[in-house]
Parts: structure tokens; C-alpha cells; sequence
């Protein structure tokens, strides 16, 4: 019917057929260009596609990118979610602009340069000589403090503009980015930083020798290549990065290697770069699990519990093996500037990233050595094919360790994680330490209060009389993920379970200063834990100047459901009143607590 009035209203039944042709012509030809549209934004070129995400947050009046803010809770008192405008990745736009090269691009190129170039502190007197802020709303004056990390950060993209891209600048912005890497370059020289510093140390002693070959200054060229040349001793002679197993700082030392590299013809300081890449890639491989996708424990700085997107991708494509994202990933607020000189990972690690090379394996590393085991920093790695667990013999709980952290497979999740946390009123608390031992899937720890250390920094929010304002204080052992479920198996006993394996927690009675410890198991979502509650009251202040005597210790061992808990750790007195707790496990754990 519908056809037929359509038809009459036309008159001539040849005019409505033609007409019809048409309309199905022209839907047709719209279908085929979104498709099109569609086909061509995949086959995007990495930079162009990048340059787009840039585009849609550039500012003509600021000549930088914004986005929103997402505070780490130090250097910056600009809340999370505050529209900004920041230095480094407006620096990465700006190179970005330039790889492509067109007319339009440079121009917005020579823009954002010469704005970021004024935020630079140029004065050789000044404290913060050589340094950028990290937003163009915050000044250097009004950070807490300023973050002398980027004349590191900022100094090696203006390398590669100058390395790479100097004929493409006005006469005077060219002058303007050697003068302001030197300026970067001064700043890193004068601040010295040690070796311990893993990225920071490669960084910038690579922005150094680059600026020392571009500048035609031999004393810079002779402090960047000393200064790598000690980091590739200092890692020998601890045996890793003492910045150990980070997720977030390993990849940066990488790239950092990799820019080196391509930037640096001094054949000293590239044989310097090229042994730390090795070193590297050393580390990531034997940390990963290729079981869940996740990069094993215990990790000195780390930015997430899960390998973030930008990393996944990078070690896909660089070792050939897919590495998937896991949903529960944090995604990037910047997409990286896909940069054209990475280099793969080297041959005979690649299949490491398949499959380990033993089921199970463990590796005990150690990441500081001190005068004896006892003073070293040592990391243990258990792996199996669907689950891993790391600890350190001695660490922290700011907000970027990671101590004691595990992962596992389950049907409904590619991977939970286990992570052992000590929290200041809901906050990760850099100022309560741990020491621990394992062996295999079993791990016995022990809490110690530290002294002159931070609330959720070690260093940058230090109180001055070393006191603490809480309402609550607690360790807590979680799992997160799909299906994860807390159980209690008896006194003192609990298990944190999801699929066909759980975290056996196994409580011994503690005390925080005067206070008894009191054990609960909670649920948040898709957390569980089980909480060793220190206090839990009115708002109180706690004195860290000496720090509070802490006895809290537990086992932990992740187990299959039908594998059966073993004997609980034993709490042993010497006649001197020290306190070593011992679990008769394996070859026997055991930690030091103190004195009654």
C-alpha cells in the first residue's frame, strides 16, 4: 500500500522508479563512505593518529594541550579533574608536529615551543635554575616543591628537536632550544644525582652527552658519558637496577636507552646505553608472567596494579608476542608519541614473553647489596603457569611500592590481584615498612615503624615534628577481581579465593605501641580483604620520632582449593626478649620483630 500511494503521488510510475534508484544510490554511496571513513581512521598512521588526539585538546591561546588533571598527591596542589595545560606532553605534541613536517604543522610546532621555552627558570642563581613546572597554572613558585626531574624530562625531548629537527626552525627559536638545553643540561649536571636513581640517572646523563654533541661542549659530552658508565657499574656490582622491578621507571630506563641511542654518536656512551637496555630488558622478562599478562612482583615504584595499556603495547611490539590489556588497566591521560627508533627486544629473551622457561620457577635477586644478606635488598619471584607472588625482604607501603603483590587466572578474570597494603585513613602510608621471607608460593612478613619518613610520599610531605594525625590505621591483605570471595577457616584463619585458587592468610595476635591488633575480614565491590586493624578511633596524634614499637606479623601462601593450609608460623622469645617469628615451611621462613 505504502508503495503504491508513493507511487500515485508521483504520477509517472517511470519518475518514482528512477526516483527510488536514486535514494538507494545515494544511501548506498553514504554506507560505502562511512565505511571508508571508517577503514581509513584504522589504517591511520600512528602519528597521525596521535597528532588527532592532540589536535582536539590544543589551545591556540596557550600555544600548549590541555586534559585533566590527575594529581599523584605530590609536587602539585592543583586538585585531580582541573582542566590544565602541561609541559611535557605539549613538548611530545611539538616533536610530534615536527616528525610529520607539514607547513601547518611546524608553524603550531614553532608555537608551542616557544611558549613551553618561557616557563623554563633561566636564572643561573635561582634555586630551581633549569626546571619546567609541570602545568602552565601552577608556577615553579607554588608547586610543594617543584619536581627537579623535569630539565631530565623536558631536556631530552628539546635534544631530539635540536638532533632532528633544526632546519625546520626560525634562526632565533633555534637559538632559543640550545640555549634552554643547555640551561636543562647545567640543571641535571649541578643536581648530580647517584646512580641508585635508575631512570633519572640514564636520563639524564643521556641528555648531557646529546647536549654535549649538539653544543659543542666537550664537558657536558664527558659528564653524561661518566655518568652512565657508573650506572652500568653500580648495576653490576648490586646486580639490578636498585629502582628495582618498576613497572612505570623499567620502561622509562628503556626508552631513555633507546633515545640515547639514536641521539648520541660517542661510541663510549652508547655502549654504556646499549648495556643498560640489555640490563632492562633482562629485568622485564624475568618478572613477566605470561599467565595473566602481568608483570610479577615486588616492584619498587609502580604507578597501577595492572601493566598499563602504553606498556602492554610496547612489549607487543617489540618481543612479537601479544600481550592483552587487562580491562581493569589504567588508561593513559596522554597517548605516547610513537616514536620511530625503538628497537626490538633482543632475540634470545623474546620467547621468554611465550612461556616460562619451568613450571614453576623462582629467582631470588638481589637489587642492593649491602655489607651482608642481611643489610641487601633481595627480591623473590615465584612463578607457575597461572600464578605468581613477589615480595621484598625489606620495603615500604607508600603509594607507589609494591612489597608483597600476586597474581592469578581464574575463568572469570585474566588476572586477580593480591596485594598487602598498610593504610593511613583509607591512604597508603610510607611511613610503616615491612620485612618478609619466601619460598615458593609462601611468604611470612613482619610490619616495622619507620622514622623521618613520609605519610604518602617517603620524602616530599615528611612532618617536621614527625607526627601523624589518624583515625585509623590498619594492614590489609586484598584480592580484586571478578568472583573473588573471603573466607574464615578457623581462629585466625582466612582465605581470599577466586577460581581454582586462594590466598591463605594465616594471623598471629599483634600490637600497635599499647594497642592489640584486631583481625576482620571486609568486602568493597570487587575487593576482599582481611584487615589487621592497628586503630581505629577518634582523630589522634601518633608520634613517629621515635616510632611506635609494632609487633604484626602473618603468613601467606597461595594454594589451590583442594590443596590443604599448612601449620601456622610460631612465635618464638629469646632470653634476651627478642621476638623471630618461624614457619616450618619448606626449608623454614623466618623474620626478626623486635624485643617485648
Amino acid at each position: 500500500m505504502l508503495y503504491e500511494k508513493r507511487r500515485k503521488s508521483c504520477g509517472n510510475p517511470w519518475t518514482y522508479s528512477l526516483m527510488t534508484l536514486g535514494i538507494r544510490l545515494c544511501l548506498g554511496l553514504g554506507i560505502l563512505l562511512v565505511c571508508c571513513a571508517k577503514v581509513a581512521t584504522a589504517s591511520q598512521p600512528p602519528l597521525d593518529q596521535y597528532l588527532a588526539t592532540c589536535a582536539d585538546r590544543y589551545s591556540e591561546e596557550h600555544a600548549m594541550i590541555g586534559q585533566r588533571f590527575s594529581s599523584p598527591g605530590y609536587h602539585s596542589q592543583v586538585p585531580s579533574g582541573t582542566w590544565v595545560h602541561p609541559v611535557v606532553p605539549s613538548l611530545d605534541y611539538a616533536v610530534g608536529l615536527l616528525m610529520r613536517g607539514r607547513a601547518e604543522d611546524r608553524e603550531r610546532a614553532v608555537a608551542i615551543l616557544r611558549k613551553v621555552i618561557s616557563l623554563q627558570d633561566t636564572d643561573p642563581q635561582s634555586r630551581t635554575y633549569g626546571i619546567w613546572p609541570w602545568l602552565l597554572e601552577e608556577p615553579l613558585e607554588k608547586m610543594s616543591p617543584p619536581d627537579w626531574n623535569w630539565a631530565d624530562f623536558c631536556g631530552a625531548r628539546l635534544a631530539l628537536v635540536l638532533a632532528d629537527h633544526r632546519d625546520a626552525l626560525p634562526e632565533d627559536l633555534r637559538d632559543s632550544v640550545r640555549n634552554s638545553l643547555r640551561h636543562a643540561a647545567e640543571a641535571i649536571r649541578k643536581r648530580n644525582v647517584g646512580p641508585s636513581y635508575t631512570n633519572i640517572a640514564i636520563m639524564g646523563g643521556g641528555v648531557c652527552a646529546a647536549a654535549g654533541e649538539l653544543l659543542n661542549d666537550v664537558t657536558l659530552l664527558e659528564y653524561g658519558r661518566t655518568r652512565l658508565e657508573k650506572v652500568v657499574a653500580h648495576t653490576a656490582e648490586h646486580g639490578s637496577f636498585n629502582e628495582y622491578n618498576s613497572p612505570t621507571y623499567t620502561i622509562v630506563a628503556l626508552v631513555e636507552c633507546e633515545r640515547i641511542l639514536h641521539l648520541v654518536r660517542d661510541e663510549a656512551t652508547r655502549a654504556a646505553a646499549e648495556s643498560l637496555r640489555q640490563t632492562a630488558w633482562r629485568v622485564i622478562a624475568d618478572s613477566f608472567h605470561p599467565g595473566t599478562g602481568q608483570w610479577a612482583g615486588p616492584h619498587a615504584r609502580s604507578y597501577s596494579d595492572y601493566v598499563f595499556q602504553k606498556v602492554a603495547s610496547y612489549l607487543s611490539e617489540q618481543t612479537g608476542v601479544p600481550i592483552p590489556v587487562h580491562s581493569r588497566a589504567a588508561g593513559d591521560i596522554d597517548s605516547d608519541l610513537p616514536l620511530p627508533w625503538h628497537l626490538p627486544c633482543p632475540e634470545d629473551l623474546r620467547e621468554r614473553f611465550r612461556k616460562l622457561p619451568t613450571d614453576p620457577i623462582e629467582l631470588r635477586r638481589t637489587f642492593v647489596r649491602g655489607g651482608s644478606e642481611k643489610d641487601s635488598t633481595i627480591g623473590v619471584t615465584w612463578l607457575s603457569s597461572e600464578v605468581c607472588l613477589g615480595s621484598v625482604n625489606r620495603g615500604t607501603f607508600w603509594t607507589q611500592a609494591r612489597p608483597v603483590i600476586g597474581y592469578w587466572k581464574t575463568p572469570a578474570d585474566p588476572a586477580v590481584v593480591l596485594r598487602v597494603r598498610f593504610l593511613h585513613d583509607g591512604r597508603d602510608f610510607a611511613s610503616m615498612g615491612l620485612v618478609a621471607d619466601q619460598s615458593g608460593n609462601k611468604c611470612l612478613m613482619a610490619l616495622r615503624a619507620l622514622s623521618n619518613s613520609g605519610d604518602w610520599h617517603p620524602v616530599l610531605d615528611r612532618p617536621e615534628d614527625g607526627r601523624f594525625e589518624a583515625a585509623d590505621f590498619r594492614l590489609r591483605i586484598e584480592l580484586v577481581g571478578n568472583g573473588v570471595a573471603v573466607t574464615q577457616l578457623g581462629d585466625r584463619l582466612w582465605s581470599l579465593g577466586a577460581g581454582n585458587y586462594r590466598a591463605v592468610i594465616h594471623a598471629l595476635d599483634g600490637r600497635f605501641g599499647d594497642r592489640a591488633v584486631q583481625w576482620a575480614p571486609g568486602r568493597d565491590t570487587d575487593r576482599v580483604f582481611v584487615d589487621a586493624i592497628a586503630y581505629q578511633g577518634p582523630k589522634t596524634s601518633f608520634d613517629f620520632r621515635p616510632p611506635p614499637e609494632v609487633v604484626l606479623v602473618t603468613g601467606l601462601e597461595i594454594l589451590r582449593d583442594d590443596e590443604e593450609p599448612s601449620c601456622s608460623p610460631e612465635v618464638e622469645v629469646s632470653d634476651g626478649g627478642g621476638i623471630q617469628v618461624v614457619w616450618q615451611v619448606g626449608q623454614g621462613l623466618h623474620v626478626d620483630v623486635g624485643k617485648l
